[in-house]
């Protein structure tokens, strides 16, 4: 897929199974607390390890029941779900974590497996979090600031006064300098106006529920929230996904760029799924009964029900 070369912040939401913990690989997202305050537990409906307060700002691993895995103040743990709601700040402290893995793991500019390197990270090195972007962790290490895949971070057994001795960072060779990510609420780098307006619009509805027929903040089907979103910024488009493939210029896999439309269904005279396209073969979508709005890889069966992208934004 054509690389868009775009830094954006990505939530995710999904519902996450009480009995199970989902690997890390699983889509994050930053919410906050909306509570006065709110007990974060060793398990679901466990033992309280920590209170957090209103307006904490915490990082979603896993949400498939009503008890949210999360990490908060460097600390692994389950909150109500219900008292949690979604947020656009991006620079937050997650608090200490360690590196581990088997040898060394890459410490990368951009939350890619194709980003720069601008480092290697032994096993136990002990790093910042400072957010989640694109389902990688944000971390600061040795004055550095870059990315590295949630896999290889653990927030157990470390000392919030830990520091970096006696581990060690080497300098990729290919690598000639530090690309430090936007702070903003979401950074488009090279993206139009229009297509960021898109965007950051759509993301403001992360967590919202899926309602059958839904075309409001208060529930959304897939063409409900992608109609509701065009609407509200560039210009109106048909509501149902079909008419919305019908009436927009197709794009193919590789050209796609953020703030085009995704299509999904078993040809394209049967569309039946609708999406927004944010970048790095990613996608914010309202899935179906049961789910909320969530960024979502166009990957497995999206990618094989892949129709066509709808360009609707022409720059």
């Amino acid at each position: 897929m054509k690389s868009t070369k775009k830094l954006f912040r990505i939530a995710v939401t999904g519902m996450l199974a009480v009995s199970m913990l989902l690997p890390n690989s699983l889509a994050m997202y930053q919410a906050k607390v909306k509570a006065d305050a709110l007990y974060l537990r060793e398990s679901p409906g466990g033992e309280v390890i920590a209170t957090l307060s209103q307006n904490t700002v915490v990082a979603v691993l896993n949400n498939s029941s009503s008890w949210y895995k999360v990490v908060a103040n460097g600390k692994e743990g389950y909150v109500s779900g219900e008292y949690l709601t979604g947020t656009t700040v991006t620079d937050f402290s997650l608090g200490k974590a360690k590196i581990v893995c088997d040898t060394t793991v890459n410490f990368r500019s951009q939350p890619s497996t194709s980003s720069g390197v601008l480092a290697s990270l032994k096993s136990g090195t002990v790093v910042d979090v400072t957010g989640v972007q694109s389902n990688w962790y944000k971390v600061t290490y040795n004055g550095k600031t870059g990315y590295v895949h949630p896999d290889y971070i653990s927030f157990s057994g470390v000392q919030s006064a830990s520091s970096n001795s006696g581990s060690s960072a080497t300098n990729n060779s290919n690598t000639s300098e530090t690309i430090v990510p936007s702070t903003n609420v979401v950074s488009y780098t090279g993206t139009s106006e229009k297509r960021a307006e898109v965007l950051d619009y759509a993301a403001q509805f992360l967590g919202t529920p899926y309602v059958y027929g839904g075309s409001t903040p208060s529930g959304f089907d897939c063409s409900g929230f992608t109609s509701y979103v065009f609407a509200n910024t560039v210009g109106s488009i048909p509501r149902v996904a079909q008419s919305q493939f019908d009436a927009t210029t197709r794009v193919a896999l590789e050209d796609l760029e953020p703030g085009d439309l995704v299509f999904f269904g078993s040809s394209a005279s049967s569309i039946s799924h609708v999406g927004i396209y944010v970048g790095d073969d990613t996608f914010i979508h309202s899935p179906h009964t049961g789910e909320v709005v969530k960024y979502e890889p166009l990957t497995g069966n999206y990618l094989t029900r892949f129709q066509g992208g709808g360009r609707v934004i022409f720059d």
